[in-house]
């Protein structure tokens, strides 16, 4: 994503001021004639200044420049309702865990990014610390399961990291230049990755809220040491690349049955999964699939032509 696409949906979550947009289109076209176009026109013009910004920064189209709008105002909403959400359960956690330390907005090299789970010591401290304490006012807390907690305490901690790494890069310098727009894409990668995995605990801690549903663990916390190594595609050879593709697409059909159904057989009349972590996991190893696919298509190419 480049420097004007992000500055457009800056502009829509900030609320899509007329004459801030008016600017911004011109900035982005570098024409004038926007000015005598667009200027005094805001009642009646609204809708296509929104349209033309959306094309100039090649974010939308005249079909789909209304829902990708809708769908920025909807991600900001949503960013601003989960911290809501989250408030109460932060304060929990600072006032009667006060050996649980969440990330702090400190200046220099404090705010580096530390993105991960908990180590295992913070973790069996805030168990036992919660076990321990039986005040009216602690006991909500604790009597949370383990894995609820340490959800709590992962989704706090990485809502902070967020926001600093969304400070980092609008304080980063306007400019096109190699070195700033490689930096402005490695924060917004890291952003929407960690947005992913907010999603995902955010759903989590919901179902359990409205539905007493506890998680397995190895759902939302998987062991990185139990997965089987993968091999490298790239030392693989003709035949072992098309199994391997031939792999990756049947376990991404087995999935998609999954989604569509809710079982691993297929029925006359599909019953979709509703949105929620299970879903959305799922959805994320078909992406992770997808992208190993297109890595094969194009080793294979290599092979094309001989006999």
């Amino acid at each position: 994503m480049n420097d004007n696409q992000l500055k457009v949906i800056g502009w829509i979550r900030s609320g899509m001021d007329f004459n801030s947009g008016l600017s911004l289109l011109v900035e982005m076209t570098n024409k004038q004639m926007y000015y005598n176009l667009f200027s005094g026109k805001d009642k009646a013009l609204t809708d296509k200044l929104a349209y033309e910004i959306c094309k100039a920064a090649l974010l939308a189209n005249h079909i789909t420049w209304k829902d990708f709008i809708c769908e920025v105002q909807n991600e900001s909403g949503r960013d601003a309702r989960r911290a809501s959400d989250f408030d109460s359960e932060n304060e929990k956690i600072t006032t009667e865990f006060p050996d649980v330390k969440l990330p702090q907005m400190l200046p220099g090299e404090e705010n580096k990014p530390k993105i991960g789970e908990p180590d295992s010591a913070t973790l069996t401290e805030t168990t036992e610390t919660a076990e321990t304490i039986e005040t009216p006012a602690s006991k909500s807390l604790a009597e949370y399961p383990p894995i609820i907690r340490r959800i709590i305490h992962e989704y706090a901690a990485l809502f902070q990291e967020r926001s600093k790494l969304h400070s980092v890069m609008t304080g980063m310098p306007e400019s096109n230049a190699e070195s700033v727009c490689a930096k402005r894409k490695e924060l917004f990668d890291l952003i929407k990755s960690i947005s992913a995995r907010l999603e995902i605990l955010h759903c989590t801690k919901k179902e359990f809220d409205e539905k007493g549903v506890i998680p397995e663990v190895e759902a939302v916390f998987p062991q990185k040491g139990n997965e089987q190594a993968e091999p490298d595609l790239a030392s693989l050879d003709e035949a072992a690349l098309k199994k391997q593709k031939k792999n990756l697409q049947s376990s991404n059909s087995k999935d998609q049955t999954i989604l569509d159904y809710q079982s691993k057989e297929r029925t006359e009349v599909k019953t979709p999964m509703p949105n929620g972590p299970k879903r959305s996991r799922i959805e994320m190893r078909i992406s992770d699939r997808n992208k190993k696919i297109v890595e094969i298509d194009t080793l294979l190419l290599k092979y094309a032509g001989k006999e």
